[in-house]
């Protein structure tokens, strides 16, 4: 094996320490690399995208009933109108185009079955309070959509931060089939370099490639997903600034900084934010759905404004019923098989790092 290649493994034995016991299982493996076979890329490889960076968004000098944000992270797909207020729609996360606006109080998002069929559980479950309410279908040219309440429609220039929960944020079936029909990618080669121009072996430099689950899992490692079960993927402030950039945000003290940063000017509804946490915790504890499936790649939306603070569970996509005979707690470290998602480490880590901003706060005010 190369220095460099000794340095990678040295570096990934040093990260997995603290992370899900299944990551010990793929850390040396991945870096094998395959027959030089390039793949391309495809538009469901990722829960989220890594493109965008920081933008500042400048204010109308005239005021008026809503302002149009021109670049909101992503993107904002739509302005939506809710009681004669026009608002642009912040989309946070996922692939472009899956959002268009729905009638008053409601936006559509492109169907997705398996997200239906979750969404119907949903609706008579402990769970209702804390996930947008599902409407029914809804045909737009030529397409059908989920149509569902829009989580933003009561605030005032919301700040919104989107976080993906659980200690992983793809499908142990994923991770298995892109293991078996390993192929270099050159696109996931670049994400990585762009990155981190140290992560890649000296043969995956020679080739320009990493196969698809070397990415997935270099992805899940450098962020806090696998040590706090929980990622950053994108936030959006009231002073009118965005960021994704939170690709490497992977310690406490990261992440802590982060979230004072999002409720700056706005420490006052820090209490609210910490008893919609635990009551979702307790709601989850309860629940038949979570009880009987796997959630991946799902994120919890904050949402506050200068009076109000709310947190709801979003994007079902990849969510479903656990295998017959298999039983988890969302809580115990994840192995390869269990299909444990490390749901509850991450409310519960995000329900402490709230709970600890708002008492260093109170201790400095």
């Amino acid at each position: 094996m190369s220095e460099q290649n000794e340095r990678v493994k040295r570096s990934v034995e040093q990260c997995c320490c603290s992370m899900a016991v299944g990551y010990e299982t793929y850390k040396l493996s991945l870096l094998t690399i395959p027959i030089q076979d390039f793949g391309d890329a495809s538009s469901d490889d990722l829960s989220s995208d890594w493109d965008t960076e920081e933008v500042d968004i400048p204010t109308q000098a005239k005021p008026s009933g809503w302002r149009k944000v021109r670049n909101i992270v992503h993107w904002s797909p739509f302005v939506q109108t809710y009681k004669k207020q026009k608002y642009p729609w912040v989309q946070l996360a996922g692939h472009q185009g899956n959002f268009k606006a729905g009638d008053q109080g409601t936006i559509l998002k492109k169907l997705c079955p398996r997200e239906e069929r979750c969404l119907l559980r949903l609706m008579n479950d402990d769970l209702f309070p804390f996930v947008p309410e599902y409407k029914g279908q809804w045909d737009a040219e030529c397409e059908k959509y989920l149509q569902l309440q829009d989580l933003l429609k009561d605030f005032d220039n919301p700040c919104v931060m989107d976080c993906k929960i659980g200690v992983r944020t793809y499908l142990e079936e994923e991770l298995a089939k892109a293991k078996e029909k390993s192929k270099l990618r050159k696109d996931m080669y670049d994400k990585m370099v762009q990155v981190d121009p140290s992560a890649p072996t000296e043969e995956e430099n020679r080739l320009k490639g990493v196969t698809k689950p070397r990415y997935m899992v270099w992805r899940e490692t450098i962020s806090s997903t696998a040590t706090l079960g929980f990622r950053i993927e994108g936030m959006k402030r009231c002073n009118g600034t965005s960021s994704k950039d939170f690709k490497t945000t992977r310690t406490r003290e990261d992440v802590d900084q982060v979230i004072r940063s999002f409720v700056e000017g706005y420490e006052h509804i820090l209490p609210q934010y910490i008893r919609r946490l635990n009551d979702l915790k307790s709601a989850l504890e309860k629940s038949q759905f979570f009880a009987v499936h796997e959630l991946i790649g799902s994120s919890l939306l904050f949402v506050h404004d200068n009076t109000k603070a709310s947190v709801w569970m979003i994007d079902f996509a990849k969510t479903q019923p656990l295998p017959e005979g298999v039983h988890i707690d969302h809580r115990s470290p994840w192995q390869v098989g269990n299909h444990e998602d490390g749901y509850l480490i991450g409310v519960e880590n995000l329900c402490d790092l709230f709970t600890s901003v708002n008492t260093k706060h109170r201790l400095t005010s």
